[in-house]
């Protein structure tokens, strides 16, 4: 099959990319076409199709939004892609008359790429499913998360109420464009043009059916990780590990709460390493909280390549997830399964669906400091470490394996091939 790969970066950036490039990997290895489409970035990876992607936003080293420079050129761009981009239309239109894909298959396209992506398929009769990174279809500001607890009141109900809250970046601009936009994309249904959902997780599934989609266009797919080859217990260090982007979301104000409780406790002995991108707002308010009050025994690695956190997780005896949203399998999480390192994680959304009943980490309450340093105590006593990292291991190797999960793709993609009815589209 000749498949269509569309998602607004074109490079590792996080999760969501590192799984695109893995995907593609896998079917070409089963010697399917790839075709990429996205928005033109200088770090993007090299592709004979670049010609057809789309300029960026602002400039083509200005990734996200808080880098970028506001012009009057970037604000109406800005503007189209919330809404609908007829540039997006355009190049995509042509990709698809040139390169003649059988189906695509849709990652983030919301705001940086806008529906028109969706309009663009359809009109060309191309099949598409698109799969879910986030909650950015049932929620303004695509995490379900309010002052750091979870918040559903927009979900299948108007998006309005994020406005006077402020969800979007602290901003009542921003939160007013991202609701119009949502609210916009429901009345002209956009969403109604795709074929198939994937659903990382059953939290998803759940959340976007009690957002109006219909549920037999939604389909589970656990997602892939590459299993690591796990490293000996007694070759690890005391310590424990956080690795993923540094966002208020993902917890972290709670995890150095709880650190500082352990220390209290008289815990010793222990190292907690965070891993990621210091260049953020909570990057550096963390920093200077460690300025100002510091912790004994909390290292601030910064960001490290693949390589840097594997290695990371492969010689801690335990990660941490402590994540207030719902996640969507974090690849955090994922890839300390992969490495057969036990996890303390949230008891909550996907994070719970992929320890919870597995031997392969521990619970705590979500935003709860009490609980986290309970749950590191019990796991970094627990003489059980190197079995709960066999459990985790195990995980990577059968749920979570690349086999299984493009097999089951490549089952869905065939499903809309073959079935779409004669003139869809």
């Amino acid at each position: 099959m000749k498949i269509c790969l569309i998602n607004y970066r074109y490079f590792v950036s996080s999760g969501p990319e590192r799984y695109l490039f893995g995907v593609k990997e896998l079917l070409e290895a089963r010697g399917h076409e790839v075709i990429p489409f996205s928005v033109r970035y200088s770090r993007n990876e090299p592709t004979p199709w670049a010609d057809y992607f789309v300029p960026p936003i602002a400039g083509e080293d200005e990734v996200r939004f808080r880098q970028h420079s506001w012009t009057v050129s970037s604000v109406r761009r800005a503007l189209e892609r919330a809404f609908y981009s007829p540039e997006v239309h355009a190049s995509l239109a042509r990709l698809l008359r040139d390169a003649r894909p059988d189906v695509a298959y849709v990652l983030h396209y919301m705001r940086k790429l806008s529906p028109a992506v969706l309009t663009a398929l359809h009109e060309a009769g191309v099949p598409t499913v698109v799969r879910f990174s986030d909650f950015a279809m049932v929620c303004p500001q695509a995490h379900l998360v309010r002052a750091d607890r979870i918040c559903e009141l927009c979900v299948g109900r108007s998006p309005w109420p994020s406005v006077p809250f402020r969800c979007v970046q602290g901003s009542l601009g921003a939160s007013a464009v991202n609701a119009a936009a949502m609210e916009w994309a429901r009345r002209k249904g956009y969403f109604e043009l795709v074929d198939a959902f994937v659903a990382p997780s059953r939290v998803m599934v759940e959340k976007m059916v009690a957002g109006g989609l219909p549920a037999g266009k939604l389909h589970h797919l656990p997602t892939l990780v590459r299993a690591r080859v796990p490293r000996p217990f007694g070759e690890r260090a005391r310590r424990v590990c956080f690795v993923g982007r540094i966002e208020r979301i993902k917890g972290l104000v709670t995890l150095f709460d709880a650190w500082e409780l352990l220390q209290r406790e008289g815990l010793r002995g222990v190292e907690l390493v965070l891993a990621g991108d210091l260049e953020t707002p909570c990057g550096r308010s963390l920093e200077q909280r460690l300025r100002e009050r510091p912790i004994p025994g909390v290292t601030l690695a910064g960001q490290l390549d693949e390589a840097g956190v594997v290695e990371l997780l492969q010689s801690s005896q335990l990660s941490v997830v402590p994540s207030l949203w719902y996640e969507n399998t974090p690849n955090s999480l994922l890839e300390s399964l992969a490495c057969g390192t036990p996890v303390v994680t949230a008891e909550l959304g996907s994070m719970c669906e992929m320890v919870c009943d597995t031997q392969a980490g521990v619970l705590f309450a979500p935003g709860d400091p009490v609980s986290l340093a309970a749950a590191l105590r019990v796991a970094l006593d627990s003489p059980h470490l190197p079995e709960m990292g066999r459990a985790a291991h195990l995980l990577a190797t059968t749920r979570y394996s690349p086999e299984t999960h493009v097999k089951a793709l490549l089952s869905l993609l065939e499903d809309v091939v073959y079935t779409r009815p004669a003139g869809a589209g």
